[in-house]
C-alpha cells in the first residue's frame, strides 16, 4: 500500500470518526433535550397541579364563606320568626287566658245566679204553699158568689116585672155550669201558654243548633279565601263563642214554667173540689178525674152531663201540661247545650282556646 493510500485510508476513517463522534453529540445533544423538555413538562404538570389545588382551595374557602354567609342569614331569619311566633304565642296565650278569665267569671256569675234562682224560688214556693189554701177558698168562693149573683139577678128581675109584662129573658147558670165555663177558659189559657213556650223554646234552639252549622261553613269560606281574609282561626273560634253568648237564655222561663205548672195543677184539684170530690194531696189529678166520673155516672139518671163534660175538659188541660212537661225537658236541653256552646263548644276540643 503506498503512502498515498494509507493517507486515504486514515483519512477516510478521520471522517467516519468524526461523523462517528458528530452523531454521537448529536444524540446525546437530542436525548439531552428530551429530558429537558421532559423535565420543563413535568414542572409544568407540577405548576398547573399546584395551582388546580391552591384554586380548588380558594374554591372551596369561597364556598365555605357563602355557606357561611347563608346560614347566618337563616339563622337571623329563623331567630326572627321565632320571636315573631313567641310574640304571636304570647299574645294569643294573653288573649286566651283573657277570655278564660271572662268564661270563668261567666261561668261563676251564672252558677251564683242559679243558686240565687234557686234559693228565691225555694222561699217564694215556701210563701205560695201557705198562700195556696187562701187561693183555692178565693176561687171557690168567687165562683159561688158569681152564681148568687146570678141568681139573685134573675129573682130581682122576674120581682119587678109587671104584671101580664114578659120578663126579658136573662141566660141563668147553675153551679156546675159556672164551673165549666171557667174550667174550658183554663183550658184555653193553658193551650196559648203551651204555643207561647214552644215557640220560644223553638227560636232559642234554632240559634243553639243553626251556631255550629254556620262556623263549619264560615271556616271553610275562610280557607278558601272568600271571607274573613284577614282572620286567623283563633279570631274565628272567639267570634263565635261571642255569638253563643248572644243566643236568648231561657233558664229563667224554665223556672218560671215550672212554677207555673204547679199553679195549674193546683187549679185542677181546686176545679175538681169544686165539683164535689175531696181530692188527697198524695191523690193523682187523673185518679181524681177517674173517681169523679165514675161516682157521677153511678148516678145514672141524676147524672149531670156538665159535669161529665167539665171533667172532659179537666183531663184535656191535664195532658196539655204533660205537654208542657215534656216542652219543659227540651227547653232544659236547649239551654244546656247553649252554655256548654259557651264553656266548651264543639269546635274547640275540651273548650279550649
Amino acid at each position: 500500500m503506498s503512502h498515498w493510500q494509507l493517507i486515504g485510508v486514515l483519512a477516510a476513517v478521520g471522517v467516519l470518526a468524526i461523523m462517528a463522534l458528530a452523531g454521537g453529540l448529536a444524540l446525546h445533544y437530542v436525548q439531552r433535550r428530551k429530558r429537558l423538555i421532559e423535565k420543563r413538562a413535568q414542572a409544568i404538570q407540577q405548576v398547573a397541579a399546584k395551582k388546580a389545588v391552591v384554586d380548588q382551595a380558594v374554591a372551596d374557602q369561597a364556598a365555605a364563606e357563602r355557606a357561611a354567609v347563608a346560614r347566618a342569614a337563616a339563622e337571623r331569619l329563623a331567630a326572627r320568626r321565632a320571636a315573631q311566633e313567641q310574640a304571636a304565642l304570647e299574645r294569643a296565650a294573653q288573649d286566651k287566658a283573657a277570655v278564660e278569665q271572662a268564661i270563668t267569671e261567666w261561668a261563676a256569675a251564672e252558677q251564683a245566679e242559679a243558686e240565687r234562682a234557686q234559693l228565691h224560688k225555694a222561699a217564694v214556693e215556701w210563701r205560695e204553699a201557705e198562700e195556696v189554701e187562701s187561693r183555692l177558698r178565693a176561687v171557690e168562693e168567687a165562683i159561688a158568689e158569681w152564681v148568687d149573683a146570678e141568681r139573685e139577678g134573675n129573682r130581682l128581675a122576674a120581682t119587678a116585672a109587671t104584671p101580664g109584662k114578659t120578663p126579658p129573658k136573662k141566660k141563668t147558670y147553675t153551679r156546675t155550669e159556672a164551673i165549666h165555663q171557667q174550667a174550658r177558659l183554663h183550658a184555653e189559657a193553658v193551650a196559648k201558654e203551651i204555643q207561647e213556650l214552644e215557640y220560644i223554646k223553638n227560636r232559642i234552639e234554632a240559634g243553639v243548633d243553626f251556631l255550629p252549622i254556620e262556623f263549619r261553613q264560615t271556616v271553610d269560606d275562610w280557607k278558601e279565601g272568600r271571607v274573613l281574609r284577614h282572620s286567623s282561626f283563633d279570631d274565628l273560634k272567639l267570634k263565635f263563642r261571642y255569638k253563643a253568648y248572644s243566643i236568648e237564655d231561657g233558664y229563667e222561663l224554665l223556672y218560671m214554667y215550672k212554677h207555673w205548672i204547679i199553679q195549674q195543677r193546683q187549679k185542677l184539684r181546686v176545679f175538681i173540689r169544686l165539683l164535689g170530690v175531696e181530692v188527697e194531696s198524695s191523690e193523682s189529678i187523673r185518679a181524681a178525674i177517674e173517681r169523679a166520673e165514675r161516682n157521677e155516672r153511678e148516678k145514672y139518671l141524676e147524672m149531670d152531663v156538665d159535669v161529665i163534660f167539665t171533667l172532659h175538659d179537666i183531663r184535656d188541660t191535664l195532658d196539655h201540661l204533660i205537654d208542657v212537661d215534656t216542652l219543659l225537658k227540651e227547653l232544659e236541653a236547649v239551654c244546656r247545650k247553649r252554655s256548654e256552646q259557651i264553656i266548651a263548644p264543639e269546635w274547640e276540643a275540651k273548650g279550649s282556646l
